[in-house]
């Protein structure tokens, strides 16, 4: 039985797709032509934290010659932002959004909940209703539309999730103290987001409780 059989079989409740299924075209798109070598190599020796953690910006990463390629080729030759997001989730308790693409490196198996800008009413978004549950093998590379709502990678081994984040330079970096604006959902550079309420350390920050609904959760697959 593969980990996809397994993940499905683990939370029967949820209909969770294949990255390669029709269903994906609507919120991104898969790349092949990358070698990995390098960052594999690197992304081995990056422990998972019990907790999730995401550095935005490691330079370490950002030199190397895939998020070159992926500049060039992703993203018309625009500066980058790229880290690692590693550690522990096992559930879509937040959704947010960035002006610009976002590309995924998956050194793990994932599963990502992933919906559309298009669906968010009034500061609000329905995530059982409105979302769509999909299945990311170790070692691919994805990009998610700038209009794709998404949030972390969901682990679907105990053992915790490891992945890298490129997205263009800036982005999900703290604002300045100064800054002031009037939409409601910026939270830091080009990243705008809301929390379930479940997420009360989101909410007392001031994140909007705009996850609306059961929390969607997927357990992990137990071997």
């Amino acid at each position: 039985m593969t980990n996809y059989e397994k993940i499905q079989k683990a939370n029967p409740q949820l209909t969770i797709y294949q990255v390669g299924d029709e269903q994906f075209r609507d919120y991104g798109i898969v790349y092949k032509q990358f070698d990995l070598t390098e960052i594999n190599d690197y992304m081995a020796r990056v422990a998972v934290t019990a907790a999730n953690q995401y550095v935005p910006k490691n330079p370490a990463i950002e030199q190397m010659s895939v998020i070159h390629e992926i500049s060039r080729d992703v993203f018309g030759g625009m500066a980058l932002s790229a880290g690692q997001c590693v550690g522990h989730c096992d559930a879509f308790s937040a959704v947010e959004f960035h002006q610009g693409s976002e590309v995924n490196i998956t050194f793990t198996d994932v599963i990502m909940v992933l919906g559309k800008r298009r669906d968010l009413r009034n500061y609000e978004f329905h995530a059982v209703d409105d979302a769509q549950i999909f299945y990311i093998p170790q070692g691919t590379v994805f990009e998610m539309f700038s209009d794709t709502l998404h949030y972390s990678p969901i682990e679907v081994t105990p053992a915790g999730f490891k992945a890298v984040v490129v997205v263009l330079n800036g982005t999900n970096e703290s604002l300045p103290s100064s800054f002031k604006t009037h939409t409601p959902m910026l939270v830091k550079k080009n990243k705008f987001q809301l929390a379930h309420v479940t997420r009360t350390d989101k909410v007392k920050a001031g994140i909007l409780p705009g996850v609306k609904g059961p929390l969607v959760q997927v357990r992990p697959i137990q071997d």
